[in-house]
């Protein structure tokens, strides 16, 4: 939440802490994300669900964004790093 949905969107596969709130609370606030939010989001869950989370606010516990297909993985919290690294070094196998 504050601008870290938006950098995740941003990348190619995204990995969250149990713990983790998701959302663009900015536009609750009559603020426009301003790093590509609005544009990406829709694109990765869909119209309608984007739409949803941009007009309404709504934050996401990382369960919820898993099911909603903006994270792929969701770890015990503290442990995103290392999932982050197990992926990374798969990728570099290839």
């Amino acid at each position: 939440v504050g601008g870290g949905l938006e950098l995740a969107l941003a990348a190619d596969l995204r990995v969250a802490g149990e713990n983790a709130k998701l959302g663009l609370p900015e536009t609750s606030l009559a603020i426009v994300p301003g790093a590509g939010g609005t544009q990406r989001l829709p694109r990765l869950i869909g119209t309608a669900r984007a739409k949803e989370l941009i007009y309404t606010g709504r934050t996401l516990d990382s369960r919820l964004a898993l099911d909603y297909g903006i994270l792929q993985h969701v770890v015990p919290a503290g442990e995103a790093l290392g999932k982050s690294t197990e992926i990374a070094l798969q990728i570099v196998k290839n």
